[in-house]
């Protein structure tokens, strides 16, 4: 390759690569320039200018030139890991799926937004717990890890409730801003959608629709280490937590009608309500328990990670099989039929706990997907 075509060689091993050597995250231009000339130093030659190739007056090395073009021409590719975003060019995760946020914020559980485009597509908050688009009917809520540095303490209970601290970082929370967004968007015809924190900045995991149950004041730490009076959100998944079945239990019905029942997430219904729509016989049952019949039911015995037999029969004498949920980092949280698998024990802490863990996940996502698409 002779010195005047090195900087069309680097061109295309940046659109061959989608700039791999960038990691995720929002990255300035003299950031990427340093990094790429890292990766490549034999295809950034300072003694080609732009004025030398495209006869301008510009003095500036041609391979940055290049970089910029191969930045524009990506991002114009709706595949491609570069987007460019209101904060400046953003690099999505190599390897990793994220969705093209929905204008009609219909959000699949499971799959990857990227928060910085939610809130350009939607506005609100984008540095809170908590954001109240001004000008659409939604009130986003964020949870993760990172919470836990500022006193904020969520979890998922068996029962597919979700305790959401809400906002205040320091000293007492108050039931204002998004904190009374969240006790009134019922009055205010508003949906909660939850989010999860993810490994990867601004990438973040839809967990779905919750709404508002009740609150409860508790005594927690906050950012400071000082106790505080906090609220504590009583959250459920829209709809309410539980199935409706007509006759029969989960276990009598085919493996369609428990994915079909379990995405309906229809209200609990108790038989001293009144001026319900409640069928004659029928009874409810936690979502759960048709999401776990569901994913068992698929696995028919055989864990879904090492395709073995299950290990053992349980003290029911069925296969011993344990439910994981793909896109959360630990059990629990709302069930979502298409978002479950089922796995042997060794699987299962192979996914929390193994070096691979990722790995092993991303290839549990791929064969639920392949499951899924033929009860959509």
């Amino acid at each position: 390759m002779s010195t005047g075509e090195s900087y069309k060689r680097l061109y295309k091993c940046l659109r061959e690569s989608e700039f791999s050597c960038v990691p995720a995250g929002f990255q300035e231009t003299e950031d990427v320039y340093e990094l790429v000339r890292e990766t490549y130093p034999s295809l950034c030659e300072q003694n080609i200018q732009c004025g030398d190739v495209c006869g301008t007056d510009n003095n500036q090395p041609e391979w940055k030139h290049r970089i910029r073009s191969a930045q524009q021409d990506l991002v114009r590719d709706s595949e491609s890991r570069i987007k460019r975003l209101s904060k400046g060019w953003y690099y999505e995760p190599l390897s990793v799926d994220i969705e093209a946020v929905p204008g009609e914020g219909d959000f699949k559980i499971g799959k990857r937004y990227n928060r910085w485009e939610l809130h350009d597509v939607f506005g609100g908050q984008r540095y809170t717990g908590i954001a109240t688009p001004a000008e659409q009917p939604f009130v986003f809520i964020f949870t993760g890890e990172s919470g836990k540095d500022y006193g904020y303490e969520d979890e998922f209970l068996s029962n597919d409730t979700f305790l959401y601290t809400g906002e205040g970082a320091e000293g007492n929370m108050t039931m204002e801003g998004g904190n009374k967004a969240i006790r009134e968007h019922r009055k205010e015809n508003e949906e909660i959608h939850l989010f999860e924190d993810t490994e990867y900045p601004w990438i973040v995991s839809y967990v779905g629709q919750l709404e508002y149950a009740g609150h409860r004041w508790e005594t927690l730490e906050d950012k400071q280490e000082h106790k505080r009076e906090a609220i504590r959100f009583e959250l459920e998944p829209a709809g309410g937590a539980g199935i409706e079945i007509e006759s029969g239990t989960p276990s009598s019905l085919s493996e369609e009608e428990l994915f079909k029942k379990a995405k309906q997430s229809a209200p609990i219904t108790t038989s001293s309500s009144s001026g319900g729509s409640k069928a004659s016989g029928s009874r409810s049952y936690p979502r759960s328990e048709v999401v776990k019949e569901f994913a068992l039911r698929h696995a028919d015995g055989v864990c879904q990670g090492c395709e073995e037999k299950a290990p053992f029969v349980d003290t029911s004498g069925d296969p011993f099989l344990e439910i994981h949920h793909l896109h959360r980092r630990a059990d629990g949280g709302p069930d979502a039929p298409e978002n479950v698998i089922a796995l042997c024990p060794n699987c299962h802490r192979r996914r929390h706990h193994g070096r691979n863990g990722d790995e092993f996940n991303q290839r549990l996502i791929e064969k639920a997907e392949e499951r899924n698409q033929k009860f959509f």
